[in-house]
C-alpha cells in the first residue's frame, strides 16, 4: 500500500479523516472535533526533511537541519490552522510532570531555546497557545474540556501509561479549572498497536499494578509461547481514563499503528531509533 492508498483508505472511515491530504496531511478525530479548538496528528508526509527524517519531522532535538524542521512546523501549522511560532513544546522523559502553560510559554522550544524540562504533559486555558506532544510509537493523548475551555496533551509510553499520566492530567484539570471528567474528551493518536508491540514481564507487571480490574487485562495484553507479551497501550490508557471518570464514548482512538504504517508515520521500533518524530497538536481558538 502506497502513501496515497493509505490516506484514501483511512479518509473513508467514520472515526477519523485526513485533512489536506494533497499538501500537508494530518489526522483529525471526527468525534473529538468541536467548536473552539483545532487539533491534528501529523504524518511524516508533506515536509522538507531528508534522509531518516523524511519528510515532516517535528523533532527539534535530533540531528535534522534546524531550518528544515522550522519549515515543517510552518507547514503543519498552516495546515491545521494554528500559529506554529506559538507552540509550547515539552521535554519528554517518560515521567508524569505536568506544565500549566501560560502566555509566557508561547513559542518555548520553537522561537527560543527550550526551557520546559522533564515535562510529559501540558494543560492550558489560554487561547491560541498550541500544545504539542511527540511520539514515534508512544501514545500521544489530546484532551478537551468543552465546558470550561481547557485543553491538554500528554505523552504515554508504557512507563507514562503505567505511572498514570492520563489520570493525572484529568485530575489536574479538575483541580485547577473545575473540569468534570465526564465532560472531558480524549483523542488517542497514531502509535504502536498490539500486533507490533512485544514486551517482557517487567512491563506486564507494571500494567498489572496500574490496572486494578483484572477482568480488563484480557483486552490489554496476551501472553505468547515465547514468554513475551503483546500489549495494547490504546486499551490500557482507555481503561485508566475510564477509571478516572472519562466516559467511554468520549474516548476516540485512531487505531493507526505507527509500526505497521511506517511509511506514513515515524516508528522507533521499525527503524531501531533512526527516525524523526510525529506529533499531536491542539489549540484553543
Amino acid at each position: 500500500m502506497n502513501d496515497l492508498e493509505f490516506i484514501n483508505d483511512i479518509n473513508d472511515t467514520s472515526e477519523m479523516k485526513v485533512v489536506n491530504r494533497d499538501t500537508v496531511p494530518y489526522i483529525e478525530m471526527t468525534g473529538f472535533t468541536a467548536p473552539g479548538i483545532r487539533h491534528g496528528f501529523s504524518t511524516r508526509l508533506g515536509g522538507v526533511s531528508v534522509g531518516i527524517f523524511r519528510s515532516l519531522n517535528l523533532a527539534t532535538n535530533l540531528d535534522d537541519d534546524r531550518e528544515s524542521v522550522m519549515e515543517n512546523y510552518r507547514r503543519i501549522g498552516k495546515s491545521i490552522g494554528i500559529d506554529s511560532s506559538r507552540i509550547s513544546c515539552p521535554n519528554q522523559v517518560h515521567k508524569t510532570n505536568i506544565l500549566i502553560a501560560e502566555e509566557k510559554d508561547a513559542g518555548d522550544g520553537i522561537t527560543r531555546s527550550l526551557t520546559h524540562f522533564e515535562i510529559d504533559a501540558q494543560i492550558t486555558n489560554v487561547k491560541n497557545l498550541p500544545l504539542i506532544v511527540f511520539g514515534a510509537d508512544c501514545v500521544p493523548l489530546l484532551f478537551h474540556d468543552p465546558v470550561n475551555g481547557v485543553i491538554a496533551s500528554a505523552h504515554a509510553g508504557w512507563r507514562g501509561t503505567t505511572l498514570g499520566i492520563a489520570g493525572k492530567v484529568i485530575r489536574k484539570m479538575a483541580e485547577l479549572y473545575g473540569s468534570d471528567p465526564s465532560d472531558i474528551k480524549v483523542a488517542i493518536g497514531p502509535s504502536i498497536g498490539i500486533e507490533n508491540y512485544e514486551v517482557d514481564k517487567t512491563v506486564i507487571d507494571a500494567i498489572d499494578a496500574a490496572i486494578v480490574d483484572a477482568a480488563q487485562r484480557s483486552d490489554i495484553y496476551y501472553e505468547k509461547t515465547n514468554g513475551k507479551y503483546q500489549l495494547s497501550l490504546w486499551n490500557a490508557n482507555t481503561a485508566l481514563l475510564m477509571a478516572d471518570g472519562v466516559l467511554r464514548e468520549h474516548i476516540y482512538c485512531s487505531g493507526l499503528c505507527t509500526m505497521k504504517y511506517h511509511d506514513v508515520f515515524f516508528s522507533h521500533r521499525f527503524t531501531n531509533g533512526k527516525r524523526g518524530l510525529n506529533a499531536g497538536i491542539i489549540s484553543l481558538i
